[in-house]
């Protein structure tokens, strides 16, 4: 949209308003120096200036003033003759004429500033005309709208109309479809409570039929689930409302509504039975339901049975109780086959549980079969590869053979121990343990590793002194022994192996350990496979891990550590770059050491014999070759040895001799170890005994303790093994 702006007065133009200046300026000069030059008129050099105000510059105004004023001084001067004006009266006379030449300039000066201002008001003015007759177009034009804008509302006023006609019919049809899903959510949420309890299934068959009978209302006073048994219906269960008549407990299928139900595998209705006689069974002359609606129940897309609703007096079923009790039926086919399935999981978990406890049977039966045979060949070897009547090649010889057969027993204990693990039945007897003291031990124990290989094992410890954790020594020591033999593994002859420890850096007061090596090292994919059970890493044709063994060295070190609060990790800069292991404890802060009481074992603890008498022991053993060599060995150390087979032959001799101690294998024929132990302390309260077992499960030492065995020694025994605990035994220090 164009506008026309109204403008004011344009100035004239620079050019014709200084020519129309200048020559009234130059013929007022005349008029005043030429034609009047013999008067004195002070006041005629104003009426020019007034041509200013059409021109409105003020450099031309004042330009004039200059000029008219330099005339005036002129005049005063050298024109006026002496004879018209007395020297005094020239002298006033160029005063006033310079005096009215300013005076006027002034005047003619506030006019011309008087017009701007009235131009720019005008300008103002005009511009807010134009604005005005904008907007009054604007205003005509949005009235237009406005009007169109109002036909429009009416229209839509009558349309609205008509939508909320069509939303409160909305309205009703949602509350009504409210109201079922009210219906099937309350149902819905029985079927979860139901589902809490032991007897799910069946609950919530009945509180499905429960909560239907009070949704669906009068007439109906029956609900009832009717499920197929052989070549007829059983009534499974039902919800009756309060003084309606019970439902028969057998249904046949020809001659009732429920079984032209299942034949037609729809849902079905009658209004009145007394009109159809055919479809009355089961019902007797006495107890007629006069109308029933009945629909089948599917499991796994096969017949279940039918769900029913009865109404005692004649009536028409309606649409939303068809959809209602379809509904149902369809829930109660889902429950009926969680119910399948739960009875199937049952039976299954059964199956899984028999099968885990007969694998923990078996476990615990290997592993005393395969320890047991190994007894007397670690007790032989133990004991000839120290006699310095043998070659040295012999001793080798017998050294080799102790240590795979100790390797050997150490497979054993890692299958044990991931059986542990899979049962959380993986128990800690946790102490205060001194860290340096701890990791010297676990050092001393593969002094002889290392030196069959010349490697050299660096101890950097200071860290370490001083500082004490929580835990299971004999775990914690496993796991330290279980790296440094890997690390041993895995190193080259003439290598070198490094324990450092150092605080951990973190807010919490912790031990780190690390154990390094120069071997082959581990490739940075491998790095978490390596802690996973029976992994056998290959890195440059060699198996990272347990070499030769089972993979579970480093799973069964993880797991302890974790039960310590604590965590393992690994690093390596790459093949043949070595490995470096680090676990982190938590350190806590050792009690003040006080003077121990003795404990009722000590009081009974082992005493030689009389007179310094040699130690009488009591050998209960029924593997003969075990037998023979423990007996063999501790007499040969100075001990006097029965030796039983069985436990009721061990009782026996225990009550006719008198022994200091009993040393017995658990696995007897006929009564086990530990009822023989409760047994001979029945006997003698204060007797203390060694067992040794090829069952190594925490179960198995527990019962050990709860029989009242000092000390418990899994097989296979050494004889130093075997010593220690006796000593420990009879200095009254037995665990």
């Amino acid at each position: 949209m164009s506008t026309n702006w109204m403008k004011p007065d344009e100035k004239p133009s620079v050019i014709a308003s200084t020519l129309v200046v200048a020559m009234l300026t130059a013929l007022w000069a005349v008029v005043r120096l030429i034609l009047f030059r013999d008067t004195a008129l002070p006041l005629t050099f104003v009426v020019p200036l007034i041509v200013c105000v059409w021109s409105r510059r003020r450099w031309q105004l004042w330009s004039m003033v200059t000029a008219f004023t330099v005339v005036a001084v002129a005049k005063a001067s050298w024109v006026l003759p002496g004879y018209v004006l007395s020297e005094q009266e020239r002298w006033s006379f160029l005063g006033v004429t310079v005096f009215n030449i300013l005076a006027g300039g002034v005047v003619v000066h506030l006019l011309i500033a008087s017009r701007e201002k009235l131009d720019e008001r005008n300008a103002r003015l005009a511009a807010q005309n134009v604005e005005l007759e904008i907007q009054g177009g604007e205003l005509s034009h949005q009235n237009g709208e406005i009007n169109a804008q109002a036909e429009e509302l009416a229209e839509q006023n009558e349309e609205i109309e008509s939508q909320a006609e069509e939303l409160a019919t909305q309205n009703e049809e949602l509350h009504e479809t409210n109201e079922r899903l009210r219906h099937r959510e309350e149902i819905l949420q029985g079927l979860l409570e139901s589902s809490r309890s032991p007897e799910s299934g069946r609950k919530a068959l009945g509180d499905v039929c429960q909560r239907a009978l009070r949704i669906m209302g009068r007439p109906v006073d029956c609900i009832a689930i009717l499920k197929l048994d052989g070549g007829g219906l059983r009534l499974k269960v039902y919800a009756l409302e309060g003084g309606a008549a019970s439902l028969p407990d057998q249904w046949p299928i020809e001659g009732s509504i429920a079984g032209l139900v299942l034949q037609q595998d729809k849902t079905a209705y009658i209004s009145d039975l007394g009109k159809q006689p055919e479809l009355a069974a089961p019902f007797a002359e006495n107890n007629r339901a006069c109308s029933i609606l009945a629909t089948p129940v599917r499991v796994a897309g096969a017949h279940y049975g039918v769900l029913m609703a009865r109404s005692a007096p004649a009536g028409h079923w309606t649409e939303e109780q068809f959809r209602m009790i379809e509904w149902l039926a369809a829930q109660c086919g889902l429950i009926a086959e969680a119910l399948r399935w739960q009875r199937a999981l049952a039976a299954r978990a059964d199956e899984i549980e028999a099968a885990n406890r007969a694998k923990d049977q078996f476990f615990a039966m290997l592993s005393h079969e395969l320890r047991t045979p190994l007894t007397p060949v670690l007790a032989a070897a133990g004991s000839l590869e120290h006699d310095e009547r043998i070659s040295q090649d012999v001793r080798d010889d017998l050294q080799m053979i102790r240590r795979n057969v100790a390797i050997q027993s150490r497979l054993i204990d890692d299958l044990l121990d991931v059986t542990r693990l899979g049962r959380g039945k993986f128990e800690l007897v946790s102490e205060f343990l001194d860290v340096a003291k701890l990791l010297r031990e676990t050092a001393a124990i593969v002094v002889a590793d290392l030196d069959a290989k010349n490697q050299t094992l660096a101890l950097d410890l200071h860290a370490a002194e001083g500082c004490t954790v929580y835990g299971d020594g004999p775990r914690l020591q496993q796991v330290f022994w279980n790296l440094l033999k890997n690390a041993i593994k895995f190193s080259p002859a003439n290598g070198r192996i490094e324990i450092r420890a150092r605080l951990a850096p973190g807010p919490e007061r912790r031990i780190a350990v690390e154990v390094s090596d120069s071997g082959i090292g581990i490739q940075a994919d491998n790095m978490e496979r390596i802690f996973r059970p029976f992994e056998q890493i290959v890195e440059s044709g060699k198996q990272r891990g347990n070499e030769g063994g089972l993979g579970l060295g480093l799973t069964i070190a993880k797991a302890i550590v974790e039960l310590h609060q604590g965590r393992i990790n690994v690093a390596s800069e790459g093949l043949g770059k070595g490995a470096t292991f680090t676990v982190e404890l938590p350190l806590v802060t050792a009690p003040v050491a006080t003077p121990a009481k003795e404990s009722p074992l000590h009081t009974r603890s082992v005493k030689p014999g009389a007179n310094g008498a040699a130690l009488r022991i009591l050998l209960v053993e029924d593997h003969d070759d075990t037998s023979r060599i423990l007996a063999r060995l501790l007499r040969g150390a100075g001990y006097e040895v029965e030796c039983s087979d069985t436990a009721a032959s061990a009782y026996e001799r225990f009550k006719s001799s008198e022994f200091n101690l009993v040393i017995s294998d658990l696995g007897l024929p006929g009564e086990n170890g530990n009822s023989l132990m409760r047994r001979l302390r029945e006997l003698r309260p204060g007797l203390a005994g060694i067992c040794l077992s090829g069952y190594g499960m925490e179960e198995d030492l527990r019962a050990c303790r709860e029989a009242g065995f000092a000390e418990h020694l899994t097989k296979p025994v050494d004889i130093q093994r075997l010593h220690a605990a006796i000593a420990r035994v009879c200095n009254g220090n037995g665990s």
